[in-house]
């Protein structure tokens, strides 16, 4: 908000007209693109118009008309991206280990793509590991080849575990990755550190 679109006068008769934390409530409902201008206006008895006047009074910076409705798409989109298992798992490892805005999303013509992202321009492929031969050892898992190009592969393995490496560690056919201390890929689990370091 610009402070200096409006006065402590302003805001004194507007929470008393509409209630303590009535701007607070405002400003928040007027930060969230999906909430169109319509439900802010029923939730004060206002009309829309008046909505609009607050909005370009207190925000007037802010996107409006066809720039909001394209921010609300983008957000249901990125919504729908967080619906996805794998997509969420790989999200969620990955955000306590890389500043804000180095995760970039890949557009695709539904939205954006839920099997890959650049990361620092580079691209991350996200699989889930694969069991194993029926039988094996439940420690073994299947690590498959990514389709199209990838720089780096996240493969998420069971419960809350994953793998992160460079993809070029991983033979044209793919490998099996034994959970072990010791094992070959072992030193790729549960971490990140593959971006500053892609050898073996």
């Amino acid at each position: 908000m610009a402070e200096s679109q409006v006065g402590a006068g302003w805001l004194t008769l507007f929470e008393d007209r509409y209630g303590a934390g009535a701007h607070e409530r405002l400003i928040d409902l007027l930060g969230q693109p999906c909430v169109t201008f319509a439900e802010v206006a029923a939730r004060f008895g206002v009309t829309r118009e008046r909505v609009r006047q607050w909005h370009a009074r207190l925000m007037p910076g802010a996107p409006r008309g066809h720039e909001r409705q394209r921010l609300c798409r983008i957000y249901q989109q990125k919504r729908r991206l967080l619906g996805d298992p794998l997509f969420r798992s790989f999200y969620q490892h990955a955000r306590p280990h890389l500043s804000p805005g180095r995760i970039q999303l890949v557009p695709a013509r539904d939205g954006f793509r839920t099997r890959s992202v650049k990361l620092d321009d580079r691209t991350v492929a996200i699989i889930r590991a694969g069991a194993s031969d029926a039988g094996a050892d439940p420690r073994a898992y299947r690590l498959h080849r990514f389709r199209g190009a990838a720089d780096f592969v996240y493969y998420h393995l069971a419960g809350a575990n994953y793998l992160f490496l460079p993809s070029s560690v991983i033979p044209p056919g793919g490998v099996r990755f034994l959970d072990e201390p010791g094992s070959r890929y072992h030193c790729f689990k549960n971490t990140f550190g593959a971006l500053t370091s892609i050898s073996l």
